[in-house]
């Protein structure tokens, strides 16, 4: 299936390394708001430098797209306008992922090398679990989330939508992360952390609310 990379990062370009991997996905291009030029190529594959060509590849040959982009405000964005395009989304799932049979998986999502999603795992629509992180049994991982390389969450976590985990945090059984909440890299998160919060630190403390803009 003839697929686009929204985004030409790193992030883009770890998906399409994924992607490489699926001989069911053909990647045929990126598409990149950050002009360079206009026969910059990505391991031969063109990079477009303005979307406002998605349309006319979603009524030609491009049938699914997924977002290469780690902000998850505007990852969301660029989820809501493709799926008004009517284009599919489809997941970028690394081989080397060990997932548990049950787990439930949206759309759009990305689960990178090494990762480990346990039992009774929901992941909803385009979440980002990236690189050797560990999702312990009936976690829930709200739209839009992303969870940072080697972060650990124990069970029956809840991070709800938007909210964004970094590198290397460990959280707690039964800890709510709240809507749109950043945890700083290394964190150690003992308490639940409210909706738009700053929260950093082992054990880790909010140090401001951010709003919901």
């Amino acid at each position: 299936m003839k697929t686009i990379i929204i985004g030409a990062g790193g992030h883009a370009r770890t998906i399409l390394e994924i992607l490489n991997l699926d001989r069911n996905i053909d990647v045929v291009a990126f598409v990149d708001n950050v002009v360079r030029g206009s026969d910059e190529k990505i391991i031969g594959i063109p990079v477009y430098g303005d979307h406002s060509v998605l349309p006319r590849l979603f009524l030609t040959c491009v049938k699914a797209a997924i977002i290469g982009i780690g902000d998850n405000k505007i990852r969301k964005a660029y989820f809501e306008q493709i799926g008004n395009m009517g284009a599919e989304m489809v997941n970028a799932i690394h081989p080397t992922a060990s997932i548990a049979h049950n787990v439930k998986i949206g759309k759009g999502v990305v689960i990178a090398a090494g990762a480990t999603i346990a039992t009774g795992v929901r992941i909803e629509n385009n979440v980002i679990v990236n690189t050797g992180s560990i999702i312990e049994h009936e976690d829930v991982l709200g739209a839009h989330v992303h969870i940072a390389s080697g972060t650990v969450l124990a069970g029956r976590v809840k991070v709800r939508e938007g909210a964004f985990i970094g590198a290397g945090c460990v959280v707690k059984e039964y800890i709510t992360i709240g809507i749109n909440a950043i945890i700083g890299a290394g964190s150690v998160v003992l308490e639940d952390i409210p909706d738009n919060a700053v929260a950093v630190g082992a054990p880790a403390k909010v140090i401001k609310i951010v709003g919901d803009k």
